[in-house]
């Protein structure tokens, strides 16, 4: 085998064996990545709706991919706002457990202080945790602590969310 022929082959393999090491890497970090609140994907979802204790409940209908809030008025609504309520479906978990074995009442999910339904998806979100701040998110009979960075913009008032709230009906 001639030197050159040689070389080739050999660079050959340590090519085969970095790409190799790099989507083994990358299929590890997929793993590693934390999951979501939810598998929902935010630009297949047409219909919202926010129930809390403490807000104005709002219903929101994707017609031609067109956001329209039902509830309380009955106007366009502006896609940035409706997208940042949907980031909680996309939220990352830090941890999950099932629900029973926890009390309810106790995390703030018995009543929940705000229920988020996303098409056929319910789900509740309750109080902080004291240590990390998360929030407690249950959906069926799973509970979640979620990072929040969602809660705030779930409270805002139905105005905020409008394209135009000069023209609500």
């Amino acid at each position: 085998m001639r030197k050159s022929t040689r070389s080739l082959l050999i660079l050959a393999v340590v090519v085969a064996v970095l790409g190799t090491a790099v989507y083994a890497q990358l299929v590890r970090e997929r793993g590693l990545a934390p999951q979501s609140v939810t598998s929902l994907d935010p630009a297949s979802v047409t219909h919202l709706e926010i129930h809390c204790r403490s807000c104005t409940a709002r219903v929101f209908e994707r017609v031609d991919g067109v956001w329209w809030m039902k509830q309380p008025h009955d106007a366009k609504a502006d896609p940035d706002a409706v997208a940042r309520l949907l980031a909680v479906l996309r939220a990352p978990v830090r941890t999950r457990a099932p629900m029973a074995g926890y009390d309810a009442a106790k995390l703030g999910l018995d009543p929940p202080q705000i229920s988020v339904i996303a098409d056929a998806v319910h789900i509740d979100i309750g109080g902080e945790d004291p240590i990390d701040h998360d929030r407690y998110v249950r959906i069926g009979t799973e509970l979640m602590r979620v990072p929040d960075r969602f809660s705030a913009r779930l409270l805002e008032s139905p105005e905020s969310e409008l394209l135009d709230p000069g023209k609500v009906h």
